[in-house]
């Protein structure tokens, strides 16, 4: 919120209307999440102590004197290079070069671990859990009790372990994208610049924001609800990324039709949606393992997220659309999912 109040004070507006929504999806998403724990309390587990509680701890006690150490050695060489860190802006170029784009958009990839993390890695994590506490003495199994508690119904679990991994990636990407957006010079990251655009440069929050903000919101909002939301959390996170990748990619290098008088084209936004409707397609049939999907679902679910990203895509939102995919596609697939999946 102090960085969307620099940029309304320095006139940016279109970073501040995007930092402005990513800002109100986050404290959005904290709340309802609150409202559903504390208020409705959707979890037959009265309470949750996990190692991951105690995980968050010994991460910031070892990540916050790595940052002040990686900041204090930036702010020395800058003391000698005055200005030197410029030199890691594209400044010159309204469009990044194709080969930045890659690197742009194969690091949105990374999100896919996710799934990964809900329906296979996670299950070991807990069984590895379960297995060393059996082994520990009672004095600290009895701590982390809710650790069995869980093994009924192994989502519960998973949720948590993505949710402490997200929370995690986010507290990184937060700190060090407002440092490069308060103190450049400071920033230890210069050469992640390189895959930032014209109108990112200067106050507005990366798209790495964009996506971890997305990608936790609907985690702590529609995870909770079990079965459910980790199966749509999971299908709306990998129609958004190959829906941007191959729109974005694909718009650059064949698209010949402009829309209005913005750089993407309608042959990206075509192939786009096909890609998010396939890749949905592909998500759901993984998971039918864990779901009974019925027809009408593998068909349906995924065009809905993809007319949503091609709704999106065609009206160039000033908000990243890293977030807008997420957030839009997981709500209003959880609206109509108790009527198409089963």
């Amino acid at each position: 919120m102090y960085i969307t109040l620099i940029s309304k004070k320095k006139g940016e507006i279109q970073a501040f209307y995007n930092n402005l929504f990513i800002s109100l999806v986050f404290i959005g998403s904290l709340t309802l999440n609150l409202i559903n724990i504390y208020i409705i309390r959707d979890t037959n587990i009265d309470l949750i102590i996990f190692p991951f509680n105690l995980a968050v701890i010994i991460f910031l006690i070892i990540y916050l004197p790595i940052l002040y150490l990686s900041v204090n050695r930036e702010k020395s060489k800058q003391m000698y290079k005055n200005g030197s860190w410029k030199k890691y802006y594209l400044t010159t170029l309204r469009q990044l070069p194709l080969k930045y784009e890659l690197y742009r958009k194969s690091t949105h990839l990374v999100v896919l671990a996710i799934v990964f993390f809900y329906f296979t890695l996670g299950f070991w994590v807990e069984n590895v859990f379960v297995y060393l506490f059996r082994l520990s003495p009672p004095f600290i199994s009895d701590i982390f009790f809710s650790l069995y508690n869980s093994e009924g119904n192994k989502m519960v679990f998973t949720q948590y372990l993505v949710v402490f991994l997200v929370s995690l990636s986010l507290i990184g990407l937060i700190s060090v994208d407002a440092l490069r957006i308060l103190r450049p010079d400071w920033y230890p990251l210069k050469p992640v610049n390189l895959i930032l655009r014209e109108k990112e440069i200067s106050t507005r929050l990366g798209p790495h924001i964009s996506m971890g903000v997305g990608c936790f919101s609907i985690i702590i909002t529609f995870g909770i609800f079990q079965p459910i939301g980790p199966l749509l959390i999971c299908v709306s996170m990998t129609m958004a990324i190959f829906g941007d990748m191959v729109a974005n990619l694909l718009g650059r290098t064949v698209g010949k039709r402009k829309i209005r008088d913005t750089s993407k084209t309608y042959e990206g936004l075509i192939w786009g949606m096909i890609s998010a409707y396939l890749s949905g397609v592909l998500c759901l049939l993984l998971l039918n393992t864990f779901y009974h999907i019925s027809i009408i679902g593998l068909i349906f679910i995924p065009l809905i997220g993809s007319i949503i990203i091609g709704f999106l895509d065609y009206a160039d939102l000033e908000i990243d659309d890293n977030l807008t995919y997420n957030v839009f596609v997981s709500l209003i697939l959880f609206l109509v999912s108790n009527i198409l999946i089963y």
